[in-house]
């Protein structure tokens, strides 16, 4: 099937783009009829195939805004050899994916994007060939009206997860030239939404005492994601409590057709988000507070294992560390040394790298460690951990940074 294309976007219509059926459904091989002379197969088909159905049926009205469109025809066709158009008033649609059933016989398509609530669509049927080559005698057109938007919204995910437990009741952000303290909360819908409202409500129920409290949400540009900062209620207290129930309410979100949110979904089906909190991570605080504010020591990694590698051990320190070229990618070294006893150290990210740590004091050791995701304290400044047990003795340890597409990347060095 050849599905209709367009380049442009004209100001009085949008056109979006047909492709073909997917490739996985081959136009089947017609049976060997066992002649043995030379006409080729079905020599003796000459009826062209014919549209025997529809779904949405001719004058079908209340069509799903969400629906597929169906052609069955009389017989197998070649897939590619005819062309769909659907248009809606001025706007000409096309069926993004599609897929064949029943041999051949059955065409179904998607709309680039759901049919507008309301609107008559008009769709054409044309040009296409059974297997002998025989072409549709006339092009087939039927219409049907889309029923209005009915579909109430969903929650499709969010963070904090709905019930979620231990979830961190801070995170740090800068302003100007300190840091202070906020909550995130971020929640994904199954569609788009009314952007003109982001009004939601946060209740402590640990503590129904506490009044509830307004907040106004940051929509994203494809209007499916809000984004809630909750800031201190005061300027003493943090933006949540440790080791307290809250709940946010969106029962006042509605989708761009002005329904409200679908109560009997799975997801958050009563309309609130609801969260435990946990404990505070100082520790990752504090390294933000590096991360944050203070200006990176710039650093270039060693190129080789074998020559000199620069020490990147002061405790405290926000490196900017950049790595050598190595072949397609960036890999270099660099070295902690220990002291007089083992110690935890924890080099703070702001990008995942593979790292390795080695004792080359005397003959050459793995020290074990990890690369994990951080704390979500201060994304994007700290994004994942390195942590490892540097042994006592003033040992020497290379760190080894990649191979990893990273040229540079920062880290605050810990040890405690």
């Amino acid at each position: 099937m050849r599905f209709s294309n367009a380049a442009t976007l004209l100001a009085t219509c949008t056109l979006l783009a047909l492709t073909g059926c997917d490739n996985d459904d081959p136009t089947p091989t017609p049976p060997d009829a066992g002649s043995t002379t030379d006409a080729g197969p079905d020599a003796g088909d000459t009826a062209p195939p014919t549209v025997t159905g529809t779904t949405p049926a001719a004058d079908a009205v209340d069509v799903a805004p969400g629906s597929a469109i169906t052609v069955r025809f009389s017989e197998p066709v070649q897939r590619d050899s005819g062309t769909v158009r659907a248009a809606d008033g001025d706007v000409t649609l096309s069926l993004e994916t599609g897929h064949w059933e029943d041999e051949g016989r059955t065409l179904i398509a998607h709309p680039t994007q759901p049919l507008r609530a309301g609107a008559k669509v008009d769709v054409t049927v044309e040009r296409f060939e059974d297997l002998a080559g025989n072409r549709q005698a006339t092009a087939y057109s039927f219409s049907f009206q889309v029923g209005a938007d009915v579909a109430r919204p969903h929650v499709v995910t969010s963070n904090p997860a709905e019930g979620a437990t231990g979830v961190l009741p801070v995170q740090t952000y800068k302003v100007g030239t300190s840091t202070t303290l906020r909550r995130l909360v971020t929640v994904t819908f199954n569609e788009k939404m009314d952007v003109t409202e982001g009004r939601v409500t946060l209740r402590d129920e640990s503590t129904p005492a506490n009044a509830p409290r307004s907040l106004t949400g940051t929509w994203s540009e494809d209007a499916l994601t809000l984004t809630v900062s909750i800031p201190r209620p005061e300027s003493d207290l943090p933006p949540l409590e440790e080791e307290s129930r809250y709940s946010v309410d969106l029962t006042l979100l509605r989708n761009e057709a002005g329904h409200a949110l679908d109560t009997t979904h799975a997801n958050l089906g009563d309309g609130r988000l609801d969260f435990t909190t946990g404990k505070r991570d100082g520790v990752t605080e504090h390294a933000c507070g590096h991360a944050l504010l203070e200006a990176p020591v710039a650093v270039t990694a060693g190129a080789s294992p074998t020559a000199m590698y620069p020490a990147t051990d002061a405790p405290h320190e926000f490196y900017e560390l950049t790595l050598p070229a190595n072949g397609g990618a960036f890999l270099g070294y660099s070295e902690v040394v220990s002291d007089e006893r083992d110690r935890p150290v924890v080099l703070y990210l702001n990008q995942d790298v593979p790292i390795v740590v080695h004792d080359v004091t005397e003959a050459e050791t793995v020290v074990p460690s990890t690369v994990t995701p951080a704390p979500q304290v201060c994304l994007p400044a700290i994004t994942h951990t390195l942590k490892f047990t540097a042994p006592a003795g003033d040992r020497f340890l290379r760190l080894t940074y990649g191979p990893t597409p990273l040229e540079k990347f920062t880290f605050v060095f810990e040890r405690y």
